[in-house]
Protein backbone atom coordinates (compact mmCIF):
# COMPACT_ATOMS: atom_id res chain seq x y z
CA UNK A 1 0.00 0.00 0.00
CA UNK A 2 1.40 3.38 -1.04
CA UNK A 3 0.64 6.56 0.88
CA UNK A 4 1.67 9.86 -0.74
CA UNK A 5 1.87 13.07 1.32
CA UNK A 6 2.79 16.39 -0.28
CA UNK A 7 3.74 19.44 1.78
CA UNK A 8 3.61 22.86 0.13
CA UNK A 9 3.27 26.28 1.73
CA UNK A 10 2.94 24.75 5.23
CA UNK A 11 0.00 22.61 4.13
CA UNK A 12 0.08 18.82 3.89
CA UNK A 13 -1.98 17.05 1.26
CA UNK A 14 -2.53 13.47 2.40
CA UNK A 15 -3.21 10.40 0.27
CA UNK A 16 -2.37 12.08 -3.02
CA UNK A 17 -2.56 10.16 -6.29
CA UNK A 18 0.65 8.05 -6.64
CA UNK A 19 0.63 8.80 -10.36
CA UNK A 20 1.39 12.46 -9.50
CA UNK A 21 4.64 11.66 -7.67
CA UNK A 22 6.90 12.37 -10.62
CA UNK A 23 5.09 15.61 -11.41
CA UNK A 24 5.29 16.82 -7.79
CA UNK A 25 8.99 16.00 -7.57
CA UNK A 26 9.69 17.71 -10.86
CA UNK A 27 8.06 20.91 -9.63
CA UNK A 28 11.00 21.29 -7.27
CA UNK A 29 9.20 23.11 -4.46
CA UNK A 30 6.93 20.63 -2.65
CA UNK A 31 8.28 18.06 -0.20
CA UNK A 32 6.94 14.64 -1.11
CA UNK A 33 6.83 11.79 1.39
CA UNK A 34 6.00 8.40 -0.13
CA UNK A 35 5.40 5.65 2.44
CA UNK A 36 5.08 2.06 1.20
CA UNK A 37 3.80 -0.55 3.64
CA UNK A 38 3.95 -4.25 2.68
CA UNK A 39 4.80 -3.43 -0.96
CA UNK A 40 3.34 -5.50 -3.77
CA UNK A 41 4.94 -6.08 -7.15
CA UNK A 42 2.85 -3.22 -8.55
CA UNK A 43 4.22 -0.93 -5.83
CA UNK A 44 7.82 -1.86 -6.70
CA UNK A 45 7.15 -1.21 -10.36
CA UNK A 46 5.62 2.18 -9.55
CA UNK A 47 8.67 3.19 -7.49
CA UNK A 48 11.03 2.20 -10.29
CA UNK A 49 8.91 4.09 -12.81
CA UNK A 50 8.58 7.27 -10.75
CA UNK A 51 12.07 7.48 -9.17
CA UNK A 52 14.41 5.33 -11.30
CA UNK A 53 16.35 4.13 -8.26
CA UNK A 54 19.54 2.12 -8.76
CA UNK A 55 18.91 -1.65 -9.12
CA UNK A 56 21.27 -2.43 -6.22
CA UNK A 57 19.32 -0.14 -3.88
CA UNK A 58 16.02 -1.64 -5.02
CA UNK A 59 17.40 -5.13 -4.46
CA UNK A 60 18.45 -4.24 -0.89
CA UNK A 61 15.01 -2.77 -0.21
CA UNK A 62 13.28 -5.89 -1.58
CA UNK A 63 15.40 -8.36 0.40
CA UNK A 64 14.66 -6.82 3.83
CA UNK A 65 17.78 -8.42 5.32
CA UNK A 66 19.97 -5.40 5.89
CA UNK A 67 21.64 -4.07 8.97
CA UNK A 68 21.60 -0.31 9.42
CA UNK A 69 23.72 1.23 6.67
CA UNK A 70 24.09 4.28 4.43
CA UNK A 71 24.76 4.15 0.67
CA UNK A 72 25.24 7.25 -1.44
CA UNK A 73 23.99 7.31 -5.02
CA UNK A 74 23.86 10.09 -7.55
CA UNK A 75 21.16 12.50 -6.44
CA UNK A 76 19.90 10.56 -3.40
CA UNK A 77 20.86 8.55 -0.31
CA UNK A 78 19.74 5.04 0.57
CA UNK A 79 19.46 4.23 4.28
CA UNK A 80 18.48 0.99 5.96
CA UNK A 81 17.32 1.22 9.60
CA UNK A 82 16.07 -1.08 12.33
CA UNK A 83 12.94 0.06 14.21
CA UNK A 84 12.07 -1.30 17.65
CA UNK A 85 9.34 -3.95 17.83
CA UNK A 86 9.59 -5.55 21.27
CA UNK A 87 10.50 -8.68 23.19
CA UNK A 88 8.29 -11.67 23.88
CA UNK A 89 9.87 -12.44 27.22
CA UNK A 90 7.17 -14.93 28.19
CA UNK A 91 8.68 -17.51 25.84
CA UNK A 92 12.11 -19.03 25.70
CA UNK A 93 12.41 -18.29 21.99
CA UNK A 94 13.34 -14.64 21.54
CA UNK A 95 12.28 -13.34 18.11
CA UNK A 96 13.93 -10.58 16.14
CA UNK A 97 13.41 -7.37 18.12
CA UNK A 98 13.30 -4.97 15.17
CA UNK A 99 11.73 -4.39 11.78
CA UNK A 100 13.64 -3.03 8.81
CA UNK A 101 12.82 0.37 7.32
CA UNK A 102 14.44 1.32 4.00
CA UNK A 103 14.65 5.02 3.15
CA UNK A 104 15.45 6.97 -0.01
CA UNK A 105 16.31 10.61 0.63
CA UNK A 106 16.34 13.02 -2.31
CA UNK A 107 16.46 16.76 -2.75
CA UNK A 108 12.72 17.18 -2.23
CA UNK A 109 11.39 13.72 -1.45
CA UNK A 110 11.53 11.00 1.18
CA UNK A 111 10.56 7.40 0.40
CA UNK A 112 10.08 4.89 3.24
CA UNK A 113 9.54 1.16 2.66
CA UNK A 114 8.64 -1.38 5.36
CA UNK A 115 6.83 -4.70 5.62
CA UNK A 116 4.81 -4.23 8.81
CA UNK A 117 3.01 -1.41 10.57
CA UNK A 118 5.65 0.89 12.03
CA UNK A 119 4.82 3.06 15.05
CA UNK A 120 7.70 5.57 14.56
CA UNK A 121 6.55 6.26 11.00
CA UNK A 122 3.00 6.82 12.16
CA UNK A 123 4.15 9.19 14.89
CA UNK A 124 6.34 11.18 12.47
CA UNK A 125 3.48 11.45 9.97
CA UNK A 126 1.10 12.62 12.69
CA UNK A 127 3.48 15.39 13.76
CA UNK A 128 4.01 16.49 10.18
CA UNK A 129 0.31 16.55 9.35
CA UNK A 130 -0.81 18.27 12.54
CA UNK A 131 1.95 20.89 12.73
CA UNK A 132 3.46 21.40 9.26
CA UNK A 133 4.28 25.01 10.15
CA UNK A 134 6.50 23.89 13.03
CA UNK A 135 8.50 21.40 10.96
CA UNK A 136 10.92 22.24 8.23
CA UNK A 137 9.78 21.53 4.69
CA UNK A 138 13.13 19.92 3.96
CA UNK A 139 13.11 16.10 3.58
CA UNK A 140 16.29 16.00 5.69
CA UNK A 141 14.30 17.33 8.65
CA UNK A 142 11.68 14.63 8.15
CA UNK A 143 14.50 12.11 8.15
CA UNK A 144 15.78 13.58 11.41
CA UNK A 145 12.32 13.35 12.99
CA UNK A 146 12.04 9.72 11.92
CA UNK A 147 15.52 8.83 13.17
CA UNK A 148 14.92 10.60 16.47
CA UNK A 149 11.64 8.71 17.00
CA UNK A 150 13.22 5.34 16.11
CA UNK A 151 16.20 5.86 18.41
CA UNK A 152 14.09 7.10 21.33
CA UNK A 153 11.97 3.93 21.11
CA UNK A 154 15.00 1.90 22.22
CA UNK A 155 15.19 3.64 25.60
CA UNK A 156 12.09 1.88 27.09
CA UNK A 157 13.57 -1.49 26.09
CA UNK A 158 16.85 -0.66 27.83
CA UNK A 159 14.97 0.57 30.92
CA UNK A 160 12.94 -2.65 30.95
CA UNK A 161 16.11 -4.74 30.89
CA UNK A 162 17.57 -2.56 33.66
CA UNK A 163 14.57 -3.36 35.86
CA UNK A 164 14.83 -7.07 35.01
CA UNK A 165 18.53 -7.06 35.96
CA UNK A 166 17.73 -5.48 39.34
CA UNK A 167 15.07 -8.13 39.96
CA UNK A 168 17.44 -10.90 38.90
CA UNK A 169 20.22 -9.62 41.17
CA UNK A 170 17.81 -9.47 44.11
CA UNK A 171 16.73 -13.05 43.42
CA UNK A 172 20.30 -14.30 43.10
CA UNK A 173 21.59 -12.74 46.29
CA UNK A 174 18.59 -13.67 48.44
CA UNK A 175 18.01 -17.27 47.26
CA UNK A 176 19.86 -20.09 49.00
CA UNK A 177 18.36 -22.99 47.02
CA UNK A 178 18.66 -24.03 43.40
CA UNK A 179 18.87 -21.18 40.89
CA UNK A 180 17.35 -21.18 37.41
CA UNK A 181 19.99 -19.87 35.01
CA UNK A 182 17.61 -19.58 32.03
CA UNK A 183 16.36 -15.99 32.77
CA UNK A 184 19.94 -14.67 32.86
CA UNK A 185 20.78 -16.39 29.57
CA UNK A 186 17.64 -14.97 27.92
CA UNK A 187 18.56 -11.51 29.21
CA UNK A 188 22.05 -11.82 27.75
CA UNK A 189 20.49 -12.80 24.42
CA UNK A 190 18.22 -9.75 24.53
CA UNK A 191 21.18 -7.47 25.14
CA UNK A 192 23.08 -9.04 22.25
CA UNK A 193 20.14 -8.50 19.88
CA UNK A 194 19.76 -4.90 21.06
CA UNK A 195 23.44 -4.18 20.47
CA UNK A 196 23.26 -5.75 17.02
CA UNK A 197 20.46 -3.27 16.22
CA UNK A 198 21.88 -0.12 17.84
CA UNK A 199 25.61 -0.31 17.06
CA UNK A 200 25.22 -0.30 13.22
CA UNK A 201 22.86 2.69 13.51
CA UNK A 202 25.53 4.52 15.51
CA UNK A 203 28.08 3.89 12.76
CA UNK A 204 25.57 4.96 10.11
CA UNK A 205 24.82 8.25 11.91
CA UNK A 206 28.52 8.87 12.32
CA UNK A 207 28.95 8.46 8.58
CA UNK A 208 25.94 10.66 7.87
CA UNK A 209 27.08 13.64 9.96
CA UNK A 210 30.71 13.43 8.80
CA UNK A 211 30.16 12.93 5.08
CA UNK A 212 30.25 16.01 2.88
CA UNK A 213 27.13 15.93 0.72
CA UNK A 214 24.46 18.52 -0.03
CA UNK A 215 21.33 16.50 0.85
CA UNK A 216 21.99 17.14 4.56
CA UNK A 217 22.29 20.93 5.00
CA UNK A 218 24.95 22.20 7.39
CA UNK A 219 22.23 23.61 9.66
CA UNK A 220 20.78 20.11 10.03
CA UNK A 221 23.96 18.40 11.17
CA UNK A 222 23.44 19.52 14.77
CA UNK A 223 20.09 17.70 14.81
CA UNK A 224 21.66 14.48 13.54
CA UNK A 225 24.48 14.94 16.05
CA UNK A 226 21.87 14.90 18.81
CA UNK A 227 20.51 11.56 17.55
CA UNK A 228 24.07 10.25 17.36
CA UNK A 229 24.65 11.22 21.01
CA UNK A 230 21.53 9.27 22.01
CA UNK A 231 22.84 6.20 20.20
CA UNK A 232 26.22 6.52 21.92
CA UNK A 233 24.50 6.55 25.30
CA UNK A 234 22.36 3.54 24.37
CA UNK A 235 25.37 1.50 23.25
CA UNK A 236 27.18 2.36 26.50
CA UNK A 237 24.13 1.32 28.54
CA UNK A 238 23.80 -1.97 26.67
CA UNK A 239 27.51 -2.73 27.14
CA UNK A 240 27.25 -1.90 30.85
CA UNK A 241 24.21 -4.17 31.22
CA UNK A 242 26.04 -6.98 29.42
CA UNK A 243 28.90 -6.68 31.91
CA UNK A 244 26.43 -6.74 34.82
CA UNK A 245 24.65 -9.81 33.45
CA UNK A 246 28.01 -11.55 32.95
CA UNK A 247 28.80 -10.82 36.61
CA UNK A 248 25.39 -12.16 37.64
CA UNK A 249 26.01 -15.34 35.66
CA UNK A 250 29.36 -15.79 37.37
CA UNK A 251 27.69 -15.30 40.77
CA UNK A 252 25.02 -17.86 39.83
CA UNK A 253 27.66 -20.38 38.80
CA UNK A 254 29.61 -19.78 42.01
CA UNK A 255 26.46 -20.18 44.11
CA UNK A 256 25.53 -23.35 42.24
CA UNK A 257 29.04 -24.69 42.77
CA UNK A 258 28.86 -23.94 46.50
CA UNK A 259 25.47 -25.63 46.71
CA UNK A 260 26.88 -28.66 44.88
CA UNK A 261 29.78 -28.79 47.33
CA UNK A 262 27.35 -28.83 50.24
CA UNK A 263 25.40 -31.63 48.58
CA UNK A 264 28.57 -33.63 48.01
CA UNK A 265 29.57 -33.15 51.65
CA UNK A 266 26.18 -34.46 52.77
CA UNK A 267 26.34 -37.42 50.40
CA UNK A 268 29.87 -38.20 51.48
CA UNK A 269 28.81 -38.24 55.13
CA UNK A 270 25.85 -40.54 54.43
CA UNK A 271 28.00 -42.82 52.28
CA UNK A 272 30.64 -43.04 55.00
CA UNK A 273 28.07 -44.06 57.57
CA UNK A 274 26.54 -46.67 55.28
CA UNK A 275 29.93 -47.99 54.17
CA UNK A 276 30.98 -48.46 57.82
CA UNK A 277 27.89 -50.56 58.49
CA UNK A 278 28.40 -52.47 55.24
CA UNK A 279 32.04 -53.13 56.19
CA UNK A 280 31.03 -54.84 59.41
CA UNK A 281 28.34 -56.81 57.60
CA UNK A 282 30.79 -57.87 54.90
CA UNK A 283 33.39 -59.10 57.37
CA UNK A 284 31.15 -60.99 59.79
CA UNK A 285 28.30 -61.88 57.43
CA UNK A 286 24.65 -62.11 58.47
CA UNK A 287 24.39 -65.86 59.07
CA UNK A 288 24.04 -65.81 62.88
CA UNK A 289 22.16 -68.71 64.39
CA UNK A 290 19.73 -66.58 66.39
CA UNK A 291 18.47 -64.48 63.44
CA UNK A 292 14.68 -65.08 63.32
CA UNK A 293 14.51 -63.87 59.69
CA UNK A 294 16.58 -66.85 58.50
CA UNK A 295 13.62 -69.20 58.93
CA UNK A 296 11.01 -66.85 57.47
CA UNK A 297 9.36 -68.54 54.48
CA UNK A 298 9.10 -65.38 52.38
CA UNK A 299 12.06 -63.50 53.86
CA UNK A 300 14.04 -63.51 50.61
CA UNK A 301 11.19 -61.99 48.61
CA UNK A 302 10.46 -59.48 51.36
CA UNK A 303 14.11 -58.39 51.29
CA UNK A 304 14.03 -57.95 47.49
CA UNK A 305 10.80 -55.95 47.72
CA UNK A 306 12.26 -53.79 50.50
CA UNK A 307 15.34 -53.03 48.38
CA UNK A 308 13.14 -52.11 45.42
CA UNK A 309 10.92 -49.81 47.49
CA UNK A 310 13.93 -48.09 49.10
CA UNK A 311 15.53 -47.60 45.65
CA UNK A 312 12.35 -46.05 44.21
CA UNK A 313 11.96 -43.75 47.23
CA UNK A 314 15.55 -42.58 46.82
CA UNK A 315 15.06 -41.98 43.07
CA UNK A 316 11.89 -39.97 43.76
CA UNK A 317 13.64 -37.95 46.47
CA UNK A 318 16.67 -37.17 44.29
CA UNK A 319 14.43 -36.06 41.42
CA UNK A 320 12.41 -33.88 43.78
CA UNK A 321 15.51 -32.00 44.88
CA UNK A 322 16.71 -31.95 41.24
CA UNK A 323 19.79 -34.06 41.66
CA UNK A 324 18.74 -36.12 38.64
Amino acid sequence: MISVNICQENKVQCNANPALIKEAIGAGHPTVWVDVETPTEEDWNLLEEQFHFHPLAMEDARMQRQQSKLDQYEGYLFLSLRAWVGFQSATNNIPDVTDEIDIFLGANYLVTIHQNHCIPLGETRRRWQEHPEMLSNQPAFLLYELLDTIVDDFFPAIDQIDAEIDELETTIYTTTGNIDIAPALRMKKKLLLLRQSIAPMRDMLNQLIRSDQTLIPATMRLYFQDVYDHLLRQVEQVDLHRDIVSGVLEAMMAQTSNHLNQVMKTMTGISTIMMSAALITGIYGMNFQNMPELKTQYGYYIALATMGVVSMILVWFFKRIKWF
